[in-house]
């Protein structure tokens, strides 16, 4: 009820906030204007209205959960609170950073020689663009007095990187468009072709862009460097830097295939192109210095992270994502190129024409095939390095099977696999067809040995495609038996339990179920538990040779069973099971079998190596970085694919 409580309060303040301020924008910039005259009425009357019922709504909710938190620590640690806070600000910090691209724009457009466009926001004077600066200002400044004081709890620290990086993401987004869009008016300058206006928008672009990456990267990286666990072990981070490298990666190879589809094509004597040279490096060219410097700074930046904070499991996760993904567009290119080549070589043994005709497309798929295999192959490699390491030493064992256990790995396998199936199907069905209708008497189309030949190299190329995945797929398969059978072989897990046996009868037959091959001792303390669980008697001699000991606490703190379990060096697990007198605080009441599950589950970390944690996998943080990612991801990607789609 209190956070529902919350969450009303603040979002009310919120929404009657903003627009109270919008309206004071409004009122300013009427009284800057031309003043109040007929035209002008209807105007003045809205933001009256919206201030004189605005401003009474926000002055209660917000003194209200003022009041609530002065009162209340836990208000003041309430992540709804610094929700709102970064929300508003965000919404304050907007439209200041906007007038003032706007102002830098328009003098940079004065000070060229330029035109300003005759729409919107262009219409706005200097007043106008005042009002709002100023107005926000007011407000961004005011929330931050209050958030340099919340506490500094991981959910107000995940909500600030959130913000910060938000910001920092959105000004190097602005920095790389401003900086490709000035490099290539500039080269295209040199040529006689003079935008004076697009120049000075590519500059207040990459400027304003650049200030506003600057300012809020600082931070976090003053954040990282500080040594806190909590930005040493971001998601959201390693999302961000990620994804750049990513996009900016894709971006350079984009830009290297353009430039080397062009050179190949002079290579196999294609006409000089009526443009000059510059023109038609006017796209390629700053496409490859931006993407290439902005990929190099931020793997500079995830290698240093490295070396100060080695990749926990969830940090990892989003490397590997990265990595697949990257593997994934170098592998797609490669059997674009590869498949569009052997199409081209059929198409001219079978037909008339030579190879001027296609000379284009085949130095599209050569240029493709060419950047492909080295896009593919690093990071494709580096991942088959990590997880075929031999099972000598523990720390190589434990990544080599994390790698091979990983979700994204088998998911880029099995797609890889899928994919192939289904144009081996396609091919392999289309050339049966064409061979049949010619054994039935059908008339054949003139391009018929074209066809045929065209779907016996594709399916010959989806073969090969599916074979080599597939072996890696069981390759992973075998490794992981064996290592796992290794492992549990020498483990040696003691069930401890009283009563009638329930709950271990319920771990004994989840360790069998799902660690078959693990040695387990059931120990009973009365006679129906050993009977239950299919064991024997306790005895303190039956410790000696166990890893791991399992009971309730009850069983545990037996009289005869305590001393030898607290002389054990084993790992112990103890269920917190209730009973009529004893009641656990913060534990969650569950069943024998989830207790079990859980059980199962810790065993097999600690045979991994791994920490022994019951926690969910994936925390509201993590979720929320993994949500974000990937839709900041969907975006960059599909605006590459348009852009690329129409270079191409």
């Amino acid at each position: 009820m209190l956070t529902v409580r919350r969450i009303y309060l603040y979002a009310v303040s919120a929404i009657s906030f903003v627009a109270v301020a919008w309206a004071v924008i409004g009122l300013f910039r009427l009284i800057l204007g031309e003043g109040f005259g007929q035209g002008e009425i209807l105007g003045l009357a809205w933001v009256l209205a919206v201030i004189i019922v605005g401003l009474p709504i926000f002055l209660f909710h917000w003194l209200m959960a003022q009041r609530l938190t002065s009162n209340s620590p836990d208000e003041q640690e309430s992540p709804v609170r610094c929700a709102f806070f970064y929300i508003v600000m965000a919404a304050a910090a907007a439209p200041v950073l906007s007038n003032i691209y706007r102002l830098l724009d328009d003098a940079l457009i004065v000070l060229v020689g330029g035109a300003r466009p005759d729409y919107y926001p262009y219409d706005l004077t200097v007043p106008d663009h005042l009002a709002a600066i100023l107005v926000w200002g007011v407000v961004w400044v005011y929330l931050w007095r209050f958030v340099r004081h919340l506490p500094d709890t991981t959910a107000n620290r995940t909500i600030r990187r959130l913000y910060l990086l938000l910001f920092s993401l959105g000004g190097l987004i602005m920095t790389a468009w401003g900086a490709f869009g000035l490099l290539q008016q500039l080269m295209e300058m040199a040529v006689g072709q003079v935008w004076r206006t697009a120049v000075a928008n590519y500059s207040a672009q990459a400027l304003m862009g650049a200030a506003i990456w600057l300012a809020h990267w600082r931070l976090l990286q003053q954040s990282f460097a500080s040594g806190h666990p909590a930005e040493e072990r971001s998601v959201l981070r390693k999302v961000y830097l990620y994804l750049n490298v990513f996009a900016f990666s894709v971006m350079a190879l984009v830009s290297g295939t353009l430039l080397l589809k062009r050179l190949l094509e002079l290579a196999l004597g294609a006409p000089p192109a009526k443009e000059p040279l510059l023109l038609q490096l006017s796209t390629p060219v700053p496409l490859l210095i931006v993407g290439g410097l902005f990929w190099a700074y931020h793997w500079f930046v995830i290698k240093n992270d490295a070396v100060q904070a080695p990749d926990g499991p969830r940090q990892a996760t989003v490397r590997r994502i990265y990595a697949y993904l990257v593997a994934f567009v170098g592998l797609t290119a490669t059997l674009t190129g590869v498949g569009g080549l052997l199409v081209l070589l059929v198409d001219m043994l079978t037909t008339a024409e030579g190879l001027a005709f296609y000379r284009e497309e085949v130095a599209l798929f050569a240029a493709l095939t060419l950047f492909g295999v080295p896009v593919w192959v690093l990071p494709w490699q580096r991942s088959q390095v990590r997880a075929l390491q031999p099972a000598a030493a523990d720390s190589q064992r434990h990544e080599g099977a994390e790698e091979r256990r990983s979700t994204v790995r088998k998911i880029y396998m099995y797609f890889f696999v899928f994919v192939a199936a289904l144009v081996v199907f396609g091919s392999v069905g289309w050339f049966v067809y064409h061979i049949l209708t010619a054994l039935l008497g059908a008339d054949l189309p003139d391009d018929f040995t074209t066809l045929v030949l065209d779907a016996l190299v594709l399916g010959l190329l989806a073969i090969g495609v599916w074979v080599y995945h597939w072996l890696a797929i069981r390759q992973d398969g075998r490794l992981a038996e064996q290592e796992e059978s290794a492992q549990l072989a020498d483990v040696v897990v003691v069930v401890i339990d009283g009563g009638e046996g329930q709950l271990g009868q319920a771990v004994v037959g989840k360790l069998k179920k799902d660690l078959p091959g693990i040695q387990l001792r059931p120990l009973g303390v009365t006679a129906q538990a050993a009977a239950a669980m299919g064991g024997e008697p306790f005895s303190a001699a039956l410790l000696d040779m166990a890893n791991i000991i399992v009971g309730p606490w009850q069983a545990l703190t037996a009289s005869e069973v305590e001393p030898a379990v607290e002389a054990s060096p084993a790992t112990k697990f103890v269920v917190p099971l209730a009973d009529k007198e004893w009641v656990w605080t913060g534990v969650k009441t569950q069943s024998a079998a989830a207790h079990a599950s859980q059980i199962a589950r810790g065993v097999k970390q600690v045979i991994d190596g791994e920490a022994v944690s019951f926690e969910r996998e994936m925390d509201v943080a993590t979720i929320a970085g993994i949500v974000v990612g990937g839709l900041l991801f969907l975006c960059v990607a599909g605006s590459l694919l348009s852009f690329v789609g129409s270079l191409l």
